[in-house]
Parts: C-alpha cells; sequence; structure tokens
C-alpha cells in the first residue's frame, strides 16, 4: 500500500518565505516566470495570501503582456487577504515587488492612462512613497 503524502502544515508566512527564496535563487538563473507559474499551479495547496505574491511576482515577470495583465489582476484580487493575513510581514515585503510599475508600465505603453492612474492610487495607498506620486504626476501631464 502506498504511503499518504501529509498535507503541508507550514504557516503562512513560511510558505511566503519557500515562495520568495525559491523565486530569487530561480531568478538567478533567469527562470523567475517559471518557478512562479509551478507555484500557482499548485496554488490549490497555497495559503490565500501567499498566492497574492506568487501572482504579483509572475506580473512582474511574465514575458507575454496579456498574462502579466491578467496576473496583476489576479495579485490585485488577493490583495486585501495578504494584507490582513500577513500584517507587518505584507509592509516590509510589498516595496521589493515590482508589479506595480510593470502595471503602470504596460497601461501607459497601450494608452489606458486611467487605468495606469489607478495602480499608481493603489500603490499611494499602499504607502508606497513619493516616488508615486511623481509617477502620477508624469501619467496625468500625458494624459
Amino acid at each position: 500500500m502506498g504511503k499518504r503524502i501529509e498535507p503541508s502544515r507550514k504557516s503562512p508566512g513560511e510558505r511566503l518565505d519557500d515562495l520568495l527564496e525559491g523565486h530569487r535563487e530561480a531568478s538567478l538563473r533567469n527562470e523567475g516566470e517559471k518557478y512562479v507559474r509551478r507555484a500557482i499551479g499548485s496554488s490549490d495547496s497555497l495559503p490565500n495570501a501567499v498566492k497574492f505574491f506568487a501572482w504579483a511576482l509572475l506580473a512582474a515577470d511574465a514575458a507575454d503582456e496579456e498574462e502579466a495583465l491578467a496576473a496583476l489582476a489576479s495579485a490585485e484580487s488577493y490583495l486585501a487577504v495578504a494584507r490582513e493575513d500577513l500584517g507587518r510581514r505584507f509592509g516590509k515585503e510589498l516595496p521589493s515587488l515590482l508589479f506595480l510599475e510593470r502595471g503602470v508600465e504596460l497601461r501607459s505603453d497601450r494608452g489606458e492612462f486611467e487605468e495606469a492612474l489607478r495602480l499608481c492610487d493603489l500603490a499611494l495607498e499602499l504607502g508606497l512613497g513619493a516616488q508615486w506620486e511623481r509617477k502620477r504626476a508624469t501619467l496625468l501631464r500625458m494624459f
């Protein structure tokens, strides 16, 4: 008889550590996108708070623009739960994510300035700093 595989007993913080470390290591081999895809593929075992980070990493790494924008939307759908469940840890890790930068870049390249402005406002709401005020002002001049 086969051995039953036990479900993971790691906390969301430990699962986040695993995701971020795995992504860092894979990125050194230019395989960050591939690693995150696999993590998302097994997302039924990822806590929802960690799914936010997985989707945010994919949004920043995806070579395909449509996939990056879809990943950005998925990340946003998990944003509130990640913020609530991970608390300070969420705030600590958030500035290192590039999903909003990628989203603003793609939206503004497509002439979708209202959506790019919305993403800037989201970054400001999340407390990501004055750089987003400058980026927003630049977009307003273009709009």
